[in-house]
C-alpha cells in the first residue's frame, strides 16, 4: 500500500487528485450544501483583488481593483475606505446610500464614485435570485486597510 501511495504522489494525477479532493472539501464546506431543508442560508460578500499597480514612481499610492460579488439578498456593514473608491455594476442590481445621500439603485454600466472617508452605510444586493458583481477602484497609501467596517 504504501508503493502505491509513493506512485501516486508522483504521477500526473496527483494534481488532478488533489484538485477533486480540494473541490469536494470546498462543496461540502459551503453554505448552500450544508444547509438543511428549510433551513436558512446566510448570503455571502466575496471580495477578490484582481490588480494592484504603483500610481506613480514617487509615490507612496496605490491603486487596487477588487472584483466584489454579492449572493442574492446579500448586504455590506457600513464602512469606510481609505481612499477614493470609483465603482462600476458589472452584473445584477445593488441598492447603495452614502452617508447623508439618497438611497439609489444601479444596475449593470452603472457607476459612482465614493469620496475618501465618506461613510457607506448601504450596499445591499438588490435581487433574491441573482449575485451581483461590482468592479471597484480604490487608491490608498500603501499598507493602509483597504475598508474599514464600523
Amino acid at each position: 500500500m504504501a508503493s502505491r501511495a509513493v506512485a501516486l504522489a508522483q504521477s500526473p494525477w496527483r494534481s488532478l487528485v488533489l484538485l477533486g479532493l480540494g473541490l469536494a472539501l470546498m462543496i461540502a464546506v459551503s453554505p448552500q450544501a450544508s444547509a438543511q431543508a428549510g433551513e436558512q442560508v446566510t448570503p455571502s460578500v466575496s471580495q477578490n483583488i484582481m490588480q494592484q499597480k504603483w500610481v506613480s514612481d514617487d509615490s507612496n499610492l496605490i491603486s487596487t481593483m477588487v472584483l466584489v460579488t454579492l449572493d442574492p439578498g446579500a448586504s455590506l456593514p457600513p464602512h469606510r475606505h481609505a481612499g477614493p473608491a470609483y465603482v462600476k455594476v458589472a452584473t445584477g442590481e445593488v441598492i447603495s446610500q452614502l452617508e447623508g445621500g439618497e438611497e439609489e439603485r444601479f444596475g449593470p454600466g452603472d457607476e459612482w464614485r465614493e469620496p475618501e472617508g465618506v461613510r457607506h452605510v448601504q450596499l445591499v444586493n438588490a435581487s433574491d435570485d441573482t449575485p451581483a458583481e461590482l468592479i471597484v477602484v480604490m487608491i490608498h497609501t500603501r499598507g493602509d486597510p483597504l475598508t474599514r467596517v464600523e
